[in-house]
């Protein structure tokens, strides 16, 4: 506590005119009190994917393992290929889970919708309207394990392993691309592009190539192997979707950062052929 000495000039007695006297009072100053900081807020950060055990089935980095919801059991005829898809989609990056066992990606898509909609796996119950949505579409497109080898027939002998291409795809004469951005957040955005075989004869091995013009950049691709050089994106087919049969159409994806600007681009080659836009 701080103490003050303040003098005080009286007057004369009224007596008698003497000498003006000095008298002190003590007096109490109060402190300046000090700025309280508080301590900083523990930010809550999301969980990554330390380990892809199968498609609906993963371990976190904060120990918990789970089996998201509304996910069948992996075909054995798809649970590769499935496996691959999950990994590519999950692992190391951040995610949200729920209690009832939902997961979520960074940008806030439910992992078991596109899983089911790309034909990784089937649903595992008929109560959850979307899921069921996701897998009639899966299953009009043929697509994963609602195409080959999971629909030929079970009297065949198993598929063989794909074998390593080491020659350059047949050249394609006629084709579709259509490109769908399906979800934005600042710095980031997650699109679908779905190409369509529009001639006689079926595709086996493809490379889709499109340019980007406003800095766009490819962080992950699900159904197709990207690389990117400035601008220029290069999806390739991964092992088990070679093939593009006349008629058919085949759905493969990525997310993306952007800046403020993010234009569609509006021309898309395969092997080199220039496609339509659908």
């Amino acid at each position: 506590m701080v103490v003050a000495t303040v003098a005080l000039i009286g007057a004369a007695s009224a007596c008698g005119g003497g000498e003006p006297q000095a008298r002190s009072l003590a007096t109490t100053v109060p402190p300046e009190f000090p700025t309280i900081v508080e301590p900083p807020k523990a930010r809550d950060v999301s969980p990554t994917v330390r380990k892809v055990v199968d498609v609906r089935t993963v371990q976190l980095s904060d120990g918990q393992e789970i089996t998201v919801k509304g996910l069948a059991a992996p075909d054995e005829c798809w649970r590769d290929a499935a496996t691959t898809f999950a990994q590519t989609m999950l692992l190391d990056k951040p995610v949200d889970t729920t209690p009832a066992g939902s997961l979520r990606l960074a940008d806030g898509t439910d992992y078991a919708v596109i899983a089911v909609e790309l034909g990784m796996v089937r649903s595992e119950t008929t109560d959850d309207l979307v899921l069921r949505e996701a897998e009639q579409t899966a299953s009009a497109k043929h697509l994963g394990r609602w195409g080959p080898p999971c629909t030929e027939p079970s009297t065949r002998a198993p598929a063989p392993a794909p074998a390593v291409r080491t020659t350059v795809p047949k050249p394609i004469t006629r084709c579709s691309v259509a490109y769908r951005v399906t979800n934005t957040w600042p710095g980031g955005f997650r699109t679908d592009v779905t190409i369509g075989n529009t001639g006689t004869a079926e595709i086996d091995g493809w490379t889709l190539k499109w340019t980007f013009t406003n800095g766009q950049t490819v962080s992950e691709m699900w159904n197709a192997t990207p690389k990117q050089t400035g601008g220029d994106v290069f999806a390739t087919a991964v092992s088990y979707n070679q093939v593009i049969r006349p008629g058919e159409t085949l759905l493969m994806g990525f997310t993306g950062g952007s800046g403020n600007t993010n234009t569609d681009p509006r021309a898309f080659t395969l092997n080199g052929h220039t496609c339509t836009l659908a």
